[in-house]
């Protein structure tokens, strides 16, 4: 499963090639792929047809990209879950499609944002952004707001998380993976 360095990988790319292109046409042809999104698949492609993408955003294992240049609570914003396998490729738009290709946008410079996933434990979902629930002020999509600061945040504080780790009567494992600790780490890290 990606992990905080891999979705960071991922974020850096998304910002070069993405950012700034408009999204002129939505394809999601997998129903698990949009499982979160009330509307499913057809809310998808009618949300982001027609948007600008104006950045690629991270905290822990969220990805997200926010449109039209609105960074303000109730702002929508394409949320990316990478499950255990998925992707994001920039592709042009020419290109064939590949195998466990589930959603794609084509952009204004004829190339193509793909999301493949083989094991469709992944997703996008178009929500709103909402004020993160640990008082820092900072704007996340709303299913994440409950999540903590991952440590490579100008916001992460290592004394707070140590205290709260000290608080905690459980095993080391457990409370690095907890997402409301310390956000980010996955199984192979914890280990």
């Amino acid at each position: 499963m990606p992990e905080l360095p891999e979705v960071e990988v991922v974020r850096r790319g998304l910002e070069t090639h993405v950012v700034g292109r408009r999204i002129d046409r939505v394809e999601v042809s997998g129903a698990r792929t949009a499982r979160r999104q009330p509307g499913g698949p057809a809310e998808i492609v009618a949300r982001l047809g027609g948007r600008t993408v104006s950045g690629a955003r991270r905290r822990g294992k969220y990805l997200w990209l926010t449109l039209d240049g609105d960074h303000t609570v109730g702002a929508d914003c394409l949320l990316v879950h990478l499950g255990m396998s998925g992707q994001m490729l920039v592709t042009d738009a020419g290109a064939p499609p590949v195998r466990h290709l589930h959603a794609r946008a084509g952009l204004d410079d004829g190339c193509e944002l793909r999301f493949v996933d083989q094991r469709t434990f992944g997703g996008w979902t178009v929500v709103p952004l909402a004020e993160a629930l640990d008082g820092t002020g900072v704007l996340l999509p709303a299913p994440a707001a409950h999540i903590g600061a991952d440590p490579f945040e100008p916001g992460f504080d290592p004394l707070a998380t140590a205290r709260t780790i000290r608080r905690r009567d459980t095993e080391v494992k457990r409370l690095l993976l907890d997402q409301t600790v310390v956000s980010g780490i996955g199984n192979i890290y914890a280990d």
